[in-house]
C-alpha cells in the first residue's frame, strides 16, 4: 500500500504539472481565466507536497495529518464537482475518470498511511 500511495503522489505531482503546462496552449492571451486554470494545477501540486510531507512525517504530528487530509479532501470535492460537470453534459471525458479515482485512492491511502 505504501509504494501505492507513493506512485499515486507522483501522478498527481505530474497531473499538476501538466495542468499548469497546458495554460498557454489553452488560454492565447494572460486573462484571469488562465490564471484560475494555473491556479487550480497550482492547487494539484500541493496537494501531492502535503502527500509528500506525510509520507516523509509517516503521520507522527497531528497538525501535518490535518492539514494533508483536508487538502486530499478538498482535491477530492473538486474532483467530484468536475467528473459531475462532466457527467451532466452527458459526455464525461475520460480524464475525469482517472483524475476522480487517484484522488478517491489518495485520500484513503493517505487515511491508512497515517494510522
Amino acid at each position: 500500500m505504501k509504494t501505492l500511495y507513493k506512485v499515486s503522489t507522483f501522478l498527481i505531482l505530474a497531473l499538476g504539472i501538466i495542468h499548469v503546462s497546458m495554460t498557454p496552449i489553452f488560454f492565447k492571451r494572460f486573462a484571469q481565466d488562465a490564471l484560475w486554470f494555473a491556479g487550480g494545477g497550482l492547487m494539484i501540486i500541493f496537494i501531492s507536497f502535503f502527500n509528500f510531507i506525510l509520507m516523509k512525517d509517516a503521520g507522527g504530528e497531528r497538525f501535518v495529518r490535518i492539514l494533508c487530509h483536508g487538502a486530499n479532501v478538498i482535491g477530492l470535492v473538486f474532483a467530484f464537482a468536475m467528473f459531475t460537470l462532466g457527467w451532466l453534459r452527458a459526455t464525461p471525458p475520460l480524464q475525469s475518470f482517472f483524475v476522480l479515482f487517484l484522488f478517491i485512492f489518495e485520500a484513503v491511502a493517505a487515511l491508512k498511511y497515517s494510522r
